[in-house]
């Protein structure tokens, strides 16, 4: 049986390419992505909550954004470090940070819900 090829393309354009497109082709079975994946996206929807509690103590202090330190509390920190959170959890449950202003004696925590609003704010 015999091929032919009617591209404009040089031939040897093609051999030195179609490996590389090949390779990128990955036959998958439905299930989700891949733990790196997973990691950003967790890391992308704890940044979306944070900064609903950041918000609140913007309009708390009235500081410069750059003032304010928002930290996973200690719990989501440790479940984070494991793995032992995801993306859905947090989007399901919320969570807590610990937070913090600078040049001012001022800090404590928030916990918020899944969409970032806060559901408890505290400061010591």
């Amino acid at each position: 049986m015999m091929f032919s090829c009617n591209l404009k393309t040089p031939k040897f354009l093609l051999v030195a390419f179609l490996p590389l497109a090949l390779a990128a082709c990955v036959e998958t079975d439905g299930s989700s992505s891949g733990p790196a994946m997973d990691a950003s996206e967790t890391n992308a929807v704890i940044g979306t909550l944070g900064l609903g509690c950041k918000n609140r103590v913007l309009q708390q202090f009235n500081v410069p954004n750059s003032d304010i330190t928002v930290r996973p509390g200690a719990t989501l920190q440790q479940d984070i470090n494991s793995g032992a959170i995801t993306a859905a959890d947090l989007r399901r449950a919320g969570a807590s940070f610990d937070w913090e202003v600078a040049g001012r004696s001022a800090r404590g925590y928030c916990n918020v819900d899944g969409t970032g609003r806060v559901i408890e704010f505290q400061q010591w």
